[in-house]
């Protein structure tokens, strides 16, 4: 039970120090730039750049696996709960990726 728990607040903890980092680049890379075109929010920009992001590790590994006929379970149980492998790598990587920013320009 206690597991479980730290487990999830640890995620929440993981998710939120990510898009944290992300609104800050945001907000730096903004405060470059003058402009007075409309423009959304920094924390919607952040969550759209996380989707986008795990979505498109998803879908890489997905066709790198089925390119490459590795075996991947399409679903895995950790304390009762079932969940994507493939999924949760890339959420992970996800998470991840504004915190070691390989490739990238870095603020």
């Amino acid at each position: 039970m206690w597991n479980a728990i730290l487990a999830i607040l640890l995620v929440i903890v993981a998710v939120y120090v990510s898009m944290a980092i992300r609104v800050n680049r945001i907000m730096a890379v903004r405060a470059r730039k003058t402009s007075i075109e409309e423009r959304s929010s920094p924390l919607a920009e952040a969550i759209k750049d996380f989707v986008a992001v795990a979505g498109g590790v998803y879908l890489a590994l997905s066709a790198m696996a089925e390119f490459l006929k590795v075996p991947v379970p399409m679903q895995a149980t950790i304390w009762g709960t079932q969940f994507d492998p493939v999924a949760l790598f890339s959420i992970c990587l996800a998470i991840l990726a504004p915190i070691i920013p390989v490739g990238r320009n870095r603020l």
